[in-house]
């Protein structure tokens, strides 16, 4: 290093810095910057709250991202909209998962992009699967309450009479069960995981047309230094350049396409 030009030797000095985690936490502390927080709801198989051995796969990422930059930071779970309340309301409080959506942009500052995931129909498997735009058109549906899709069904021009909105992914598939809605419509891995991790039949329920997709993000409403998001970008890229994120899903039985973990 003694021998580069003095620019190459302070940019040098930059990125040891960033790598090695030096930005973080010590000197936003000292300067009273506000400790950094991680919330989100209970999503499996992203998410899943009450079993901190394997709290998800996006929850391990994250997770395994800020021991690399040097803020070993537990994930806090919440239901999903009080999560997005919460981290809308504060600076510093970072979400997963959560969709980038043009109605979202800017009011949040997009950290990391962690997966990209797809939106299917989800209906039971004795009747019909949902096939067409015009047939999911007729039918009663649930989202989950604080996702995007009740804006994407909108957008495509769903009748608002017949969408219907739960708390939770287990709502979703309940009012399912008791014939309160025809299908849901929502994340494949999640709605799927959920099915099969509350002890239903996975041959019960069969997904349909998929409508739509979206990037999952870490995001946050404020508060970030582009000296922080930079960290935590660069320690993504590594643990992708080494394989880490695919073993990751691997170890939870995920076996995604490689250009939706990019």
């Amino acid at each position: 290093m003694l021998n580069m030009p003095l620019a190459n030797r302070a940019r040098a000095r930059w990125l040891l810095a960033l790598l090695g985690g030096a930005l973080w936490p010590g000197r936003t502390r000292a300067a009273g910057v506000a400790a950094l927080r991680v919330v989100s709801g209970d999503l499996p198989p992203f998410a899943v709250q009450g079993q901190p051995e394997r709290p998800g796969v996006l929850v391990d990422l994250v997770e395994q991202v800020l021991r690399r930059c040097g803020q070993p930071v537990k994930v806090e779970f919440f239901p999903w909209a009080r999560a997005r309340a919460i981290a809308a309301a504060q600076p510093r409080v970072a979400i997963l998962p959560l969709t980038r959506t043009p109605e979202r942009e800017g009011a949040f500052q997009w950290l990391l992009k962690l997966y990209v995931q797809h939106f299917v129909f989800i209906n039971r498997s004795r009747f019909p699967p949902v096939t067409s735009l015009e047939q999911a058109r007729q039918l009663r549906l649930v989202v989950l309450r604080g996702s995007p899709n009740l804006a994407q069904l909108q957008r495509h021009g769903f009748t608002p009479s017949l969408l219907m909105q739960a708390s939770s992914v287990d709502d979703m598939l309940r009012m399912l069960e008791r014939d309160v809605v025809d299908a849901l419509y929502g994340g494949d891995l999640v709605c799927m995981d959920k099915v099969r991790a509350s002890g239903r039949i996975p041959g019960d329920f069969q997904v349909g047309l998929a409508l739509d997709s979206g990037d999952v993000w870490l995001a946050a409403s404020g508060g970030f230094s582009e000296a922080e998001q930079a960290a935590l970008q660069q320690a993504h890229q590594a643990l992708l350049r080494e394989g880490g994120v695919e073993q990751l899903f691997r170890h939870y039985g995920l076996r995604p396409r490689v250009e939706d973990l990019r």
